[in-house]
This record gives structure tokens, C-alpha cells and sequence, in this order.
């Protein structure tokens, strides 16, 4: 029997399907057989050689990933206009540092006994965290992609009781259980960020503790804009829906370096819901309430400049040309 030609181009397809399956697999397994051989060689490694050999790594993988080091430059140039071309070099090189080291460390402080972990991440403003306990709604640690934030959750879940965490998984599953088996080695767990509502709201009804993330881009479908270094951002309005329909307090919390492998978990006063319970208009209440948020993490930025993740493209989706201009 003659094979007809959509037949053929069925065959064609279904075989083009296969082989790109067959290469995202290979990947997957060398991407987390280098993250098993980088966190086994690290673990021989202590002081300023393992401080070294991130900084050498960090570097590679911004010599081989052009487009992120052209975001990272951009970023910096337009948020930091005030600085010279060699002051937003400098600060660049830092950033490229500081995200090797926080890597390392994470891997390095994953693997500690309990009391180790608390020696090398210490807990500042502990009061207000408590405080934000002590009223029974649950909390909100509002966080970013600032520093060393899974060293944070670590200390933090150990400080008192184990915490949630807000996680997109990655595409690699292999990969994303070997960072699952470390967030969670000391009781914290993570929760996946797709469809996580309705756990978060029996979270908060439980008194829980949830760390959040909110400082990245998201798609102008998902997101309110709001201002972050001068500029509207597209920013989940998930938080603020959260803490409105809870009454849970959001209690900002980030983690700086210390240097020499050292790092501190710094957690601010709480924002309660009250704050924002005087303005009517029930979109206008979350539009400022996620304000707030990323004014407080723009606060910390400003702070620790080289500590952000300067590399993402925070500011990809545009507003629409109705949207208002920040005032400052």
C-alpha cells in the first residue's frame, strides 16, 4: 500500500516530537549531573578558595550568557543614571559576585546541622515577626530575589517554626527535586506557585508562615502596574488580594551578605491590612497595597544594590499607553 504524503508528514512530525523530547531529556540529566558535581567538588572546598571558585563560576556563566550580562548593564544604567560608565561596571562585576557566592553558600548552608545554619545566618528584627504571629492570621514574609533568600528561608524556618515557600518549579523536574530536597531538609515546604491560592488561604487560616517573591516580571494578563525605581512594573497583585480577603500581616524580610560566607535575615515591621482599609475602591485598595510592597523592596535594593538580581528583565511588559506615569 502507497503511503499518502500526510501520512509521511504525520511520520515526519511525530518523529521531530520524539527527538526533541529525546534532547530536552539529555539536558535535563546534564544540567542536574553538573549541579551534583558542583555541589559534591564545593563541599571539599571551604573559606576563600570555595568564596573563589564561585566568583570564577558566576563569571563563566555570564561570559557564555550575553543576553543576561546586556540586561544586567541596561538595568543598571537606566536605574543608576547618576553613576559613571566605570562606577556601573564595578557595581555589574558585584552583582555577577554576589550571585555566585549566594549560590555556593545556599548549597554550602543546605548541608549544615541546625545549629551551623543559625551561626551562619543570623535572624535581625525577630520581634516583628513575632509580633505579626501573635494576632493568629498567618503572615507573609514579602521577599525578592535579593542576596541569599534560600539561605534566609533555611534560618528562618529554624528560628522558630518551619515556613512555606513559594516556588516556580523548573522545567527540569530531576533538577527542581534536588533544590526541593534541600529547601525542605530542616521542615519548611514548598509550594508551588501555579494554582497556589487555595493552599495559601488554609495556610493563613492555620496561623502558618509563607515566604513570597514578588519582584519579577510577570505578563500584563497577570499583572497592575506599580512604581519600582521610577519606572511602572508589571507586578502580581497576588499578594495584596491575599492579605486583603486574610487580614494575614505581611512582614518584609531580606537577606544581606555579611561577607566571609556570613549572611543576615532582616525582617521589617509588619504592613497590616488596616493600612489600606480606608480606600473604598476595592482595586485601588490592592493597586496601593502592592505599591507599598515594592517600595519596601525597592528600599532594600537601594540598601544593597549589588545583592538584586539585576539580571532579569524586570521591566519587559510594558503598561498600556492609558496606564498613569508614577508619581514620585
Amino acid at each position: 500500500m502507497r503511503t499518502s504524503p500526510s501520512e509521511v508528514l504525520l511520520a515526519n512530525e511525530a518523529r521531530a516530537i520524539l527527538e526533541r523530547r529525546r534532547r530536552v531529556r539529555f539536558r535535563h540529566a546534564m544540567h542536574t549531573a553538573l549541579f551534583r558535581a558542583l555541589a559534591g567538588g564545593l563541599s571539599l572546598l571551604s573559606g576563600r578558595p570555595r568564596a573563589g571558585t564561585a566568583r570564577g563560576l558566576s563569571r563563566l556563566y555570564f561570559a557564555l550568557a550575553p543576553a543576561r550580562r546586556r540586561i544586567l548593564h541596561r538595568n543598571l544604567l537606566e536605574n543608576f543614571p547618576l553613576k559613571s560608565d566605570a562606577e556601573i561596571a564595578a557595581l555589574a562585576g558585584e552583582c555577577i559576585d554576589q550571585f555566585g557566592l549566594a549560590l555556593v553558600d545556599f548549597l554550602e548552608i543546605a548541608a549544615l546541622p541546625k545549629q551551623k545554619v543559625l551561626e551562619r545566618v543570623s535572624i535581625q528584627g525577630a520581634e516583628h515577626l513575632a509580633a505579626a504571629r501573635a494576632r493568629g492570621q498567618g503572615v507573609f514574609v514579602l521577599s525578592a530575589h535579593f542576596g541569599n533568600w534560600e539561605a534566609g528561608a533555611l534560618a528562618i524556618g529554624l528560628h522558630d517554626q518551619p515556613i512555606g515557600v513559594v516556588t516556580r518549579p523548573l522545567d527540569n523536574a530531576s533538577l527542581e527535586r534536588e533544590l526541593a530536597l534541600r529547601r525542605t531538609r530542616f521542615g519548611n515546604r514548598v509550594i508551588a506557585k501555579r494554582d497556589a491560592a487555595p493552599e495559601l488561604l488554609r495556610a493563613m487560616r492555620r496561623n502558618e508562615t509563607v515566604a513570597i517573591l514578588i519582584d519579577q516580571n510577570v505578563l500584563e494578563s497577570e499583572a497592575i502596574f506599580v512604581p519600582f525605581f521610577g519606572r511602572l512594573a508589571a507586578t502580581t497583585p497576588s499578594l495584596a488580594l491575599l492579605q486583603m480577603k486574610t487580614g494575614a500581616a505581611v512582614v518584609p524580610g531580606f537577606t544581606y551578605p555579611l561577607g566571609n560566607g556570613r549572611w543576615e535575615a532582616r525582617f521589617e515591621p509588619p504592613i497590616y491590612r488596616e493600612e489600606f482599609l480606608e480606600i473604598s475602591d476595592r482595586a485601588e485598595r490592592v493597586r496601593r497595597a502592592t505599591a507599598r510592597y515594592m517600595e519596601v523592596i525597592e528600599t532594600a535594593v537601594r540598601r544593597s544594590p549589588a545583592s538584586w538580581m539585576w539580571m532579569h528583565n524586570r521591566w519587559r511588559t510594558r503598561p498600556p499607553a492609558s496606564e498613569p506615569r508614577p508619581v514620585r
